[in-house]
């Protein structure tokens, strides 16, 4: 358990500090590394502009910046990238994995303390 543990949080920080940041106005991504860790992990996307339009005189958001460590760049014009596929499914299971935890330790609690109020069995009284 304590491995499933470790993998878990090491998930975690990485899908904390990537993100899959799609450009506006194209089919065009790119898997980058965050500013700063937070969880979402899908940004931008939509018409060219409509950020600029909805929010007029805002400095832009890190994810419209052209200045970005990419790690993977991607499009959907050639076909459906696979590894948007595993990035996302990664994501999905980490947060699958937190839960499995959560709920696998409240048992284990749960178990501790109904062992707790039961009598010792194993240790007899004799008169």
């Amino acid at each position: 358990m304590r491995i499933f543990l470790v993998v878990t949080l090491i998930a975690t920080l990485f899908y904390s500090m990537t993100a899959l940041v799609y450009s506006e106005g194209g089919f065009e991504g790119a898997l980058v590394v965050k500013p700063y860790p937070m969880y979402p992990v899908v940004f931008g996307g939509g018409e060219a502009g409509t950020w600029a339009r909805h929010n007029p005189g805002q400095p832009l958001p890190w994810y419209m910046h052209e200045q970005q460590r990419v790690i993977n760049s991607f499009s959907w014009e050639e076909g459906e990238p696979a590894q948007v596929t595993i990035y996302l499914f990664g994501a999905l299971g980490t947060l699958l994995a937190w839960v499995v935890l959560a709920v696998v330790e409240a048992v284990r609690v749960l178990m501790f303390l109904i062992r707790r109020k039961e009598p010792n069995l194993s240790i007899k009284v004799v008169d």
